[in-house]
């Protein structure tokens, strides 16, 4: 497996969690009906954005260590 692969996949994982996390809640998730904001649902987008965002960074960040600055 080349370093480009590996640092793709290692990136993926978060990113898989993430929306398997965004998933889940919408799916199992009690209804909670919120007044002021006029939401229904129990949905933590802060989760999801971070995780996500937690995927796209480790994937750069390995990439540059895997492949070099220079490289790129």
């Amino acid at each position: 497996m080349t370093a480009t692969r590996f640092a793709i996949i290692v990136g993926i994982i978060p990113v898989v969690v993430g929306l398997l996390y965004l998933v889940l809640q919408v799916a199992f998730a009690e209804p909670v009906n919120d007044f002021l904001a006029g939401v229904t649902g129990t949905i933590d987008p802060a989760g999801v954005i971070l995780l996500v965002a937690l995927g796209i960074s480790m994937g750069f960040g390995f990439v540059v260590i895997l492949r070099g600055a220079r490289d790129l």
